[in-house]
């Protein structure tokens, strides 16, 4: 911008020495020379500029415009005519016309610099009238909202109800009929409904005071029996040292009689040396066992003095896992006199290793007292589960014995009622195999140890459902419990009843569902290890009369033979089976045919159906893999299980109502596929259907029994 005032003023200045010198220029860039002030010069001429601008006709200024550029056409046309001729009078006509031309594109400068005045004068005219109009919109807009507002204020006094209309009043009869005259005043009341409503509210008024002071006589008498009552109770408690002493006098009487006060008060009083976990364990089992299962049992157990002598070191803070006494101390710091019992204490002390032994016992500490909890069936058999609490792991770990069993022998039977089986998986994916408490890993990797699985047979099993039993929920995130964040797993304090309370009823029903499912499984392993399979009265009907095949022999598997089998590699790939399942082998044979069983019962049984792989051995090898009449055999037992699921109990008997399955789809197989070799005994129309030649598997229990496919 200051470049282009510079130069208007050197083409004025030419301007005037062209005219000096009579130099004739084209009418239409001629520039009007005004007298510009003294001063700011570039100021000066924006202002001037700026005022011409609104002075000059925008039409004269485009009609210039258009003028101007013609003469410039003209003009490059005429040098390069005057170029051609190169002669020194076409030069010097050549400078003239650059001259000439040059004043010209300083003039269409100027237009140029008019015309942005103009536009910026109109683009300012603009916003000045935008802004005119927002400010107007906007006014329309509080206009408007203070209109919907004066007329919801005017809607809320219309619907406005005062607060004696919320008051129920006595009826108008009854009004008049008990109210004196001078409240009721009917005379002027019955015409005027305004004043009928004043004297009921009056009438209603007195009544309240009338209550108001019966309520206040009953509180006083309150506070009398409140009074009374208080002052029995002060004799109730010293009554209470006299009546000590006659609990410890009848004591002999308590025993003859088999009164278990005694106990009772000792119980409670062992349990208070209980860490919070396990205390709030025995609080609510022993409470969910007086108000609804009579067949539980509660006991505390443990060394009593070594939980004193604990609890007094605990407190005293000395049985603090970090403090470890790894580090010397400093010789400097210590008084000369100390610095030779220190000499005499370092030579009795103990090795690094010796250290780390005693870090991952006192690691792996068990509280000296425990909970047990004894859950029994009506035919007496029980399991007896004790609960412990690892002081510096803070886990409650389990330790369950399956007692009485009477008539139960075999080696299956006793492998399913270890002690490191009975309860897994009791609710779904907890097997116990690792610590809840995510802290535990750190722990005793810190000292050396490996994982805590390895550590399970001295410590007992760490079940979830165990830790929720005693309140602890490492699982929980959230911070409402206690005022806390239950996410700080590890902390004792992190115990809640309402956790142990929520889960106590649930999980005593599982236990004792469990204990009965794995008794009825041990029947059926039993029966089956005999050769005989057991059939429950309300399946019978499911089934044929007769079978061809039979049960030859029936083994425990272990988890390594059965993963590498060639029938098993799907399950074990899909993780239908694992390594948790218990794994039987199964011979059933029928003539010259062998079928090769590998069965795996859940942990879950009966909530679980066992899973059957067969490899029938009978004029070569067939399997799923290869034969699709095995698959369908699979698909019969391992599929439609839940047919079987019928009648009262039908979950005790259902291994043994699989295996029956199976043999019968067996005899079904063979009858079907070699009638010669295998007599038919079974009812059936056609022994195949379907393109993929379908055995009829399914049986119908009607006229005497018929075998049809699916």
């Amino acid at each position: 911008m200051v470049k282009e005032s510079v130069s208007d003023r050197e083409v004025r200045e030419v301007t005037i020495k062209k005219r000096r010198k009579t130099t004739t220029a084209p009418a239409s860039s001629t520039l009007a020379i005004a007298k510009i002030p003294e001063g700011d010069v570039y100021k000066n001429v924006m202002e001037f500029e700026e005022d011409e601008a609104c002075l000059r006709d925008p039409e004269n200024d485009v009609l210039l415009f258009k003028n101007t550029c013609d003469e410039i056409r003209k003009a490059m046309h005429e040098v390069a005519e005057l170029k051609k001729k190169n002669t020194e009078q076409a030069q010097a006509e050549i400078a003239e016309k650059r001259t000439a031309t040059s004043l010209l594109f300083v003039f269409l400068k100027k237009l140029n610099r008019l015309e942005k005045f103009r536009t910026k004068k109109s683009r300012d005219i603009l916003n000045k009238e935008k802004q005119q109009v927002d400010s107007y919109h906007l006014q329309l807009q509080n206009l408007l909202y203070e209109k919907l507002h004066l007329k919801k204020e005017v809607t809320k006094c219309l619907e406005f109800k005062s607060k004696d209309e919320e008051i129920d009043l006595v009826p108008v009869e009854e009004f008049f009929k008990e109210a004196p005259e001078h409240i009721s005043r009917p005379e002027i009341s019955k015409s005027d409904p305004h004043q009928l409503k004043l004297a009921r509210l009056e009438w209603e008024l007195l009544q309240r005071k009338q209550l108001a002071d019966q309520c206040q006589q009953l509180q006083e008498a309150k506070e009398k029996v409140a009074a009374e009552i208080q002052s029995k109770r002060e004799r109730m408690e010293n009554i209470t040292p006299r009546l000590n002493n006659i609990l410890e006098v009848t004591q002999p009487l308590q025993d003859y009689l088999g009164l278990p006060l005694d106990k009772v008060r000792k119980q409670h009083q062992v349990a208070y040396l209980l860490p919070r976990p396990l205390y709030i364990l025995y609080v609510q089992a022993d409470a969910y066992r007086e108000a609804c299962d009579k067949l539980m049992t509660v006991i505390v157990g443990g060394d009593e003095e070594e939980a004193v002598r604990l609890q007094h070191s605990m407190a005293t803070g000395s049985n603090d896992l970090e403090n470890n006494d790894d580090s010397d101390s400093d010789p400097e710091l210590e008084a000369p006199e100390d610095i030779g019992d220190r000499q005499k204490r370092h030579n009795r002390k103990m090795s690094r290793q010796d250290r780390l032994e005693e870090r991952k016992k006192r690691l792996l500490l068990s509280h000296p007292l425990y909970v047990e909890i004894q859950i029994k069936l009506p035919d007496n058999n029980h399991i007896v589960i004790t609960f412990h609490y690892l002081i510096n792991l803070r886990v409650v770990t389990v330790k369950p014995v399956v007692g009485f069993l009477q008539g139960f022998h075999g080696i299956s039977a006793n492998d399913l009622i270890a002690s490191q089986n009975i309860l897994s998986e009791l609710f779904h994916g907890d097997d116990g195999s690792e610590s809840p408490n995510v802290a535990n890993h750190y722990q005793l990797s810190n000292v050396g140890l490996d994982h805590f699985k390895a550590y399970i047979p001295l410590l007992g099993i760490p079940y979830i459902w165990a830790q929720r039993l005693a309140g602890l929920d490492f699982m929980a995130s959230r911070p409402d419990v206690g005022g806390e964040s239950r996410g700080a797993v590890g902390n004792e304090e992190v115990a809640c009843p309402e956790v142990s309370q929520a889960s106590m009823e649930s999980v005593v029903k599982a236990i004792r569902h469990r204990l009965k499912a794995r008794l009825a499984l041990c029947r059926q392993v039993q029966a089956f290890e005999a050769g005989g399979i057991p059939v429950l009265p309300a399946l019978r009907n499911m089934f044929a009369t007769k079978f061809g095949a039979e049960l030859a022999s029936w083994h425990i598997a272990t988890w390594d033979d059965y993963k590498v089998a060639s029938t098993t590699q799907r399950l074990v790939q899909a993780g239908a089976v694992t390594r948790a399942d218990n794994l039987y082998r199964a011979v059933i044979n029928r003539g010259t045919a062998r079928l090769i069983a590998l069965v795996a019962v859940k942990p879950d049984y009966p909530r679980s159906p066992a899973v059957f792989s067969l490899n029938l051995h009978w004029n070569g090898e067939h399997n799923s893999s290869n034969d699709d009449a095995i698959r369908d055999m699979e698909a019969e037992v391992n599929v439609h299980w839940r047919e079987l699921a019928k009648g009262r109990g039908w979950g005790w008997g259902l291994l043994a109502a699989q295996f029956l399955r199976l043999i019968s789809c067996l005899d079904i197989h063979l009858e079907a596929s070699a009638p010669n070799e295998f007599p038919r005994d079974k009812v059936f129309f056609k022994p195949v259907r379907g393109r993929n030649r379908a055995r009829p598997y399914k049986y119908l229990p009607i006229g005497g029994g018929i075998f049809s496919q699916r």
